[in-house]
């Protein structure tokens, strides 16, 4: 599939939005899609005719999707949905999971782009001006100037090496990144978080995550009518969520064994704590659907105003960081030219 007839997440959200709309007020999935087929630009629609033509074959609604390249986890929360029954509430909660993605996307773009840019810019500066200026500067003043004050020395030290770190860091970066990732996904999904949980900066998201997508699909096929083991089955027989997948099958055997749903989750250390407390008073009241739905709500809410916080700190920090070093250039190069003046 060429690159440029993918769906944007933006796209895919909104379509599966408007899908689960239309069923809700009584469309039948194929007149639903028809509707949406007409609506959309010409590649999109040979898409959308593609996809139809293969549920009507007899597969599944996030089977026929699949060729269409939509994200992983979206399929998942389709073949969830599929599972618990509710396909129209599916459709709408996994379409704006995808806008919420795509806006958090846009909004960390739009926060790291212009300083990105600006530091990009900053660095080849200081390359010239060590290259250039500076040289020319120091021979300046070592001629009328026996010893150098040292903040002028270490002024100079910082523009002149300041260039070199930034690029080394970012490809040191570039390649570690590259290769942990390479590294990690060989691993089980379950081997994979607990690295994630180790990381400082992800621990906090990657637990919030977990957290909300195990209680969303959870509390949707309890409220389906299938007792905890059962749920447990479809998420063993599931492959679009690795971790889903990877838990039912563990969760399931320990369940087997006589052990019991909170002690579960108490042992897993990707889970909020307060999920634990959750399912006891669910439990005991005989309403744990609903209280993991909600719950998985407010987790969700928790998860966004976390990238919120996270979006509205990198920006100033980049500034200030571009604010230090155009302070080090103009004192890097004033202060030798003030050191030679003071000699005349």
């Amino acid at each position: 599939m060429k690159r440029n007839n993918i769906w944007s997440l933006e796209e895919q959200g909104q379509f599966l939005t408007q899908l689960g709309k239309l069923l809700e007020k009584g469309y039948s999935l194929a007149q639903a899609m028809e509707f949406l087929q007409f609506q959309q630009p010409l590649a999109r629609q040979h898409d959308l005719q593609r996809c139809l033509s293969f549920f009507r074959s007899g597969l599944s609604f996030h089977e026929a999707l699949q060729p269409l390249a939509f994200h992983s986890e979206a399929i998942g929360y389709l073949f969830f949905a599929e599972q618990h029954g509710q396909f129209a509430q599916g459709l709408v909660e996994a379409g704006n999971m995808l806008l919420n993605k795509a806006r958090y996307w846009q909004r960390l773009r739009k926060a790291v782009s212009y300083p990105l840019f600006l530091l990009c810019f900053m660095v080849v500066m200081l390359l010239i001006v060590q290259q250039m200026l500076l040289p020319q500067f120091v021979h300046l003043s070592s001629s009328f100037v026996a010893t150098r004050s040292s903040v002028s020395h270490f002024l100079i030290q910082v523009v002149s090496v300041v260039p070199v770190f930034f690029l080394s860091a970012c490809f040191l970066c570039v390649i570690g990144g590259s290769m942990y990732a390479i590294w990690a996904k060989r691993l089980p999904p379950l081997t994979q978080i607990r690295l994630w949980l180790k990381i400082p900066f992800l621990r906090t998201v990657a637990t919030l995550y977990y957290t909300h997508v195990f209680s969303l699909q959870f509390s949707h096929l309890l409220n389906g009518g299938l007792s905890a083991y059962e749920a447990l089955q479809v998420f063993e027989k599931q492959h679009h969520v690795p971790f889903l997948r990877a838990e039912g099958s563990t969760m399931k055997e320990q369940l087997a064994k006589g052990e019991k749903l909170e002690t579960l989750l108490a042992d897993r250390p990707y889970y909020e704590r307060a999920l634990l407390l959750v399912v006891r008073h669910g439990q005991s009241n005989g309403e744990l659907a609903k209280e993991l739905f909600h719950y998985s709500q407010f987790v969700l809410q928790k998860l966004e105003e976390q990238i919120e916080k996270w979006t509205r700190f990198i920006q100033p920090l980049l500034f200030t960081v571009i604010g230090l070093l155009v302070i080090c250039l103009y004192l890097a190069i004033l202060l030798p030219m003030f050191d030679t003046m003071n000699q005349l």
